[in-house]
């Protein structure tokens, strides 16, 4: 019963300690995220590979047994592709999504100095946009945009 009181404070801990990352924190946790995912992904790929010669390598010969034990297989390994996929994207967009706040921070900064010339504020923020940048190209690569006819 203990440990059922438990649970809410430590969710309220962990929503917490959450809020209080910086907007750098949460790119980074993201950045990790997505190479997890990149992992995952390609994991769950090798296993839809090894189901499908499974699969293949089914002859006249083989028990029935055999050929669902192989289906189920296939079945489960396209599930975890689908899955680790979905969780892939989740965190391209949280990543985008930081690294955009990271450079809205950034132009904010620069915007409280009126002494600044134009060419001196292009300059701070020169390096700041990158990551944006790659962060929206990495994005879009899994994106598919379908443009429909009028």
């Amino acid at each position: 019963m203990a440990a059922i009181r438990l649970i809410p404070a430590v969710l309220a801990l962990s929503l917490t300690l959450v809020s209080c990352q910086s907007s750098s924190e949460k790119a980074a946790n993201d950045q990790v995220k997505v190479a997890q995912g990149v992992e995952l992904v390609c994991s769950a790929r090798d296993e839809v590979d090894r189901a499908v010669e499974a699969l293949n390598a089914l002859t006249p010969e083989s028990t029935v047994a055999q050929a669902e034990k192989t289906t189920k297989s296939l079945d489960q390994a396209l599930k975890t592709l689908s899955n680790s996929k979905e969780q892939l994207n989740k965190a391209e967009v949280s990543e985008y999504r930081d690294q955009v706040k990271i450079f809205r921070d950034a132009v904010q900064e620069v915007r409280k100095d009126k002494d600044l010339t134009l060419a001196e504020a292009a300059e701070q923020l020169k390096g700041k946009a990158e990551p944006v940048i790659a962060a929206r190209e990495q994005l879009m690569a899994i994106t598919v945009c379908v443009e429909v006819e009028k």
